[in-house]
């Protein structure tokens, strides 16, 4: 079911759906994180010869409603939500540091309707992200994964709890949430990139500096480099954000329904031609999502054209999953907004960034301070 989300724009910058922080009962859009299964064709050869870890098992939410809440009609109840998963590596940027992260399948197995709907009246999602680091385990559904609680691997068992005290019902009052669950982690056949490895060449005519594989942390820092990621382009080719190491990159993470995010496609070309004529090669890369109310989407090839043809934009544009939501998104926190800008040198150190957009005078200012020394 989707959300109707409420989406506030003001003279500089528009904000979405927010990074989830401690949502134990999710209430976000459960197709969010479903991706363009064009976007992401895979080599049948590396297939068969790679494999992936798989995960199944369920989780259990003991609910204990406090006396306010059970003298407005709470009762205390467990629901269960049963997991199906694969491991996929293609988006480091969710969990930074995790060993192993699984998109799975998900439904409430057991006490949906008398007990999970007594917690929330927003439909469960269908899809999640579980992952597991450093005996703790993650969760999210859209956006970057944070930390719930202990966890144990042993062997092929997966062991993991967590107590969430005070979450309000809606009936009023609190309840508390005693988390338990035990998966079983195994492996089979299959690309843990789902397919997500850059192209031989790109047929849009972006560089390909073929640097390095990058061995950072996923996490934006100033005087760092930019976290590396795969993105599809319009002409269909996996783009390495990497490959354009060597010029100024000027990261604009847009939405395509965001009025500053269309501003700053309008002016862009400007920008771009005029520090070139001043001796500076500059890329603006967009990252788009779909819409305000779908950050965590992928926009179709069609969407990517319809953004290019109407801003007329030679710079490339690129199909977001998710960079600017948990890369943009985690360093700016509550600050965070569309659009945001992260600029970077030509050794992919990122040494500026900007929520929200007027001109781009403060971001050509940067390149210029940074390139005079």
């Amino acid at each position: 079911m989707r959300r109707v989300s409420l989406v506030l724009c003001a003279l500089a910058a528009c904000t979405g759906d927010k990074v989830s922080v401690d949502d134990s009962v999710d209430v976000t859009d459960d197709t969010s994180v479903t991706t363009d299964d064009t976007s992401v064709a895979t080599d049948d050869t590396a297939q068969q010869e790679a494999t992936r870890a798989t995960v199944d098992g369920t989780i259990t939410w003991n609910v204990d409603f406090d006396a306010t809440a059970e003298a407005a009609g709470g009762t205390d109840c467990a629901y269960t939500r049963h997991y199906t998963g694969v491991e996929d590596r293609s988006l480091p940027w969710l969990c930074p540091g995790c060993e192993l992260v699984f998109q799975a399948d998900v439904a409430v197995s057991e006490g949906l309707d008398d007990c999970y709907y007594q917690v929330t009246s927003t439909a469960p999602t269908d899809t999640e992200w579980l992952a597991y680091a450093d005996g703790a385990w993650y969760r999210a559904s859209v956006g970057a994964l944070t930390e719930r609680g202990p966890a144990s691997l042993d062997g092929d068992t997966w062991t993991l709890s967590q107590w969430v005290p005070e979450y309000p019902p809606p009936m009023g009052g609190n309840l508390t949430f005693d988390i338990q669950g035990t998966l079983t982690v195994g492996e089979e056949v299959g690309d843990p990139d789902g397919g997500w490895g850059a192209s031989g060449s790109y047929a849009c005519g972006w560089p390909k500096a073929d640097p390095a594989p990058y061995e950072g942390d996923y996490v934006l820092q100033m005087e760092q480099t930019i976290p590396d990621g795969v993105f599809q382009d319009v002409c269909e080719d996996r783009v390495r954000l990497h490959d354009f190491q060597g010029r100024y990159l000027v990261i604009e993470v847009s939405a395509m329904d965001c009025p500053p995010c269309q501003s700053a496609a309008r002016a862009e070309h400007d920008f771009v031609s005029g520090l070139a004529a001043e001796g500076i090669d500059v890329n603006v890369i967009t990252m788009l999502a779909p819409s305000l109310s779908d950050t965590a989407g992928t926009p179709s090839t069609s969407q990517l054209n319809q953004w290019i043809t109407t801003f007329e934009l030679d710079e490339p544009v690129l199909a977001d999953r998710m960079w600017g939501l948990a890369i943009a998104g985690v360093y700016h926190g509550e600050d965070f907004g569309y659009p945001t800008f992260v600029v970077v040198d030509t050794e992919l150190k990122a040494f500026y960034t900007q929520v929200g957009f007027s001109n781009y005078s403060a971001m050509a200012d940067a390149i210029r301070e940074r390139e005079g020394g």
